[in-house]
């Protein structure tokens, strides 16, 4: 798999480092990850009117 050193070894606090771990894993509990896991809410960003995504 991808090579997370450069994330773990970043002089950033643990939960920033966790964070975009997540994020690259794409595991970030976002609006499309969600409806994939049937969540009944809307999946339109509330901000630009696009679908959510990370």
């Amino acid at each position: 798999g991808p090579n997370y050193k450069m994330v773990w070894k970043a002089p950033i606090p643990l939960k920033i480092k966790i964070f975009l771990w997540q994020l690259f894993q794409n595991a970030v509990l976002t609006r499309d990850n969600m409806r994939i896991r049937n969540w009944p809410g809307n999946p339109v960003c509330s901000f630009c009117t696009d679908i959510e995504t990370a």
